[in-house]
């Protein structure tokens, strides 16, 4: 169990969210409070257009939450995510010959390769948020996770980053600025999908193939997961919104019935909806009210649900072979909650499919209930990564602790009289994915 209270703060298209949260004696997340304000317009397909407003909503949610925050003397972490079509997520590798192919790769040697990989990388892309290793390959050995001890004449490391437009970032840092308080510090920005796969995949979909669809108000976040890491990840400008927009011009109402509509009789599916079901739509300034046909609205909303999973197909198949994902799909996002979403995806994509709920509970019943959402992922996943992360690094710790003294001398320094700082361990390595997470990150990717 962990004592750390910390922050996730989502800023969506159409709401922003923060949660508090902390690990309970059986290491489960435990969400405290909740905090959630509109914030319609002021964020189009993922990116702010709206500094001002975008900065009161996140005010408003944060300030739902300072009620579980500690006393005078304390600081609490929180994390942010961006989000939006300028995300990039491009596949890079490096490979090196090595000076004594009968000596054993060190973790130097690896840390080498990830540092240059960085370095690399980012002459082109100024703006880097993540750097994912995802294998590496010693000479004609299998490529492996952890290559340390192996031998080889040559080393090929393989990452993926994920970048975003500078000036994007530094928007979404203005907005963060205003998030900070006396009792709230260190606002660091992390990619959506990476957060929210941390609260709705388990270990076994990751590792055998598994695409998470987060449906937003105005994006569409795909992410593809195979051999528990992440293979690609793409951010469309494809929402709930458009939903909305159809329904408006397809049944002559306004923009707010249209949303109202989707969001309280709304399916993904319309076979069996009577053709004589209809909501009566109240008419402008006391007119006649006017009658909706519900099976109509669903037919709207199939076939532009038809559109995406074509998309996500064609997608899916430019990275993979469908058939080797056997974990299906996973749909979280606000828009999971339309009904039977799960049978059309899984029906016109050939996946199984399952809506994506956070994996957090909570003391307060009332908390625990408006958790259970897909809408609640991304914010949620916001403060799982970090525990996440304290876990690999305790194990690493452990692992360290536990190796011999003589190893521990040869690999770190350490002697028996004079304890000097230990050189990098491949778990170092594969915690630098969330550096910005952590905000300790010293080359400051995307952290401000």
């Amino acid at each position: 169990m962990r004592n750390d209270l910390i922050i996730g703060l989502d800023i969506g298209s159409s709401h922003v969210r923060a949660i508090a949260g902390k690990q309970n004696d059986r290491g489960r997340l435990e969400i405290l409070a909740t905090g959630s304000s509109v914030n319609n317009n002021n964020v189009l397909n993922g990116e702010i257009v709206n500094i001002n407003k975008t900065t009161a909503a996140i005010s408003e949610a944060m300030n739902q939450i300072s009620h579980v925050l500690d006393g005078k003397n304390s600081e609490h972490f929180f994390a942010s995510n961006l989000s939006g079509s300028h995300i990039k997520v491009q596949p890079f590798s490096l490979s090196k010959l090595r000076k004594n192919e009968r000596e054993a790769v060190s973790n130097n040697e690896v840390m080498s390769l990830f540092e240059e990989a960085k370095r690399t990388f980012a002459d082109k892309n100024p703006c880097v948020l993540h750097t994912l290793p995802i294998g590496f390959k010693v000479g004609n050995l299998p490529e492996t996770l952890d290559p340390i001890g192996q031998i080889g004449q040559k080393i090929q490391a393989d990452f993926v980053f994920i970048s975003a437009n500078p000036s994007k970032n530094d928007l979404l840092t203005q907005c963060l600025k205003s998030a900070e308080t006396k009792h709230l510090k260190k606002g660091n920005v992390y990619f959506s999908s990476l957060a929210t796969a941390s609260s709705v995949l388990n270990k076994e979909e990751k590792q055998e193939g598994v695409v998470l669809v987060d449906l937003g108000s105005g994006t569409t976040e795909i992410s593809i997961f195979q051999n528990n890491r992440l293979k690609h990840a793409t951010v469309l400008n494809w929402g709930g919104d458009l939903i909305s927009d159809d329904i408006q011009s397809g049944l002559d109402i306004s923009r707010d019935h249209a949303e109202t509509l989707k969001v309280r009789f709304g399916s993904a599916i319309q076979k069996d909806i009577p053709v004589s079901e209809v909501v009566m739509i109240p008419g402008i300034a006391g007119r006649k009210a006017t009658p909706v046909s519900v099976k109509n609205l669903a037919i709207i909303i199939e076939e532009r649900l038809k559109e995406l999973a074509a998309i996500l197909v064609a997608e899916i198949s430019k990275h993979t072979d469908i058939k080797n994902l056997k974990a299906g799909l996973v749909l979280t996002g606000g828009g999971a909650q339309l009904p039977y979403i799960d049978e059309l995806f899984q029906k016109f994509t050939g996946l199984d499919a399952r809506i994506g709920d956070p994996n957090a509970t909570s003391t307060n019943p009332a908390i625990a209930t408006e958790i259970k959402d897909p809408s609640f992922a991304t914010v949620i996943g916001l403060v799982q990564v970090y525990y996440d992360q304290q876990e690999t690094a305790e194990a690493d710790e452990a692992a360290m602790a536990s190796a011999p003294v003589k190893e521990m001398a040869k690999e770190t320094g350490y002697t028996d009289s004079k304890p000097s700082k230990p050189a990098p361990r491949i778990g170092d390595l594969f915690r630098k994915m969330v550096d910005v997470v952590m905000g300790d990150d010293e080359d400051g990717d995307a952290s401000y």
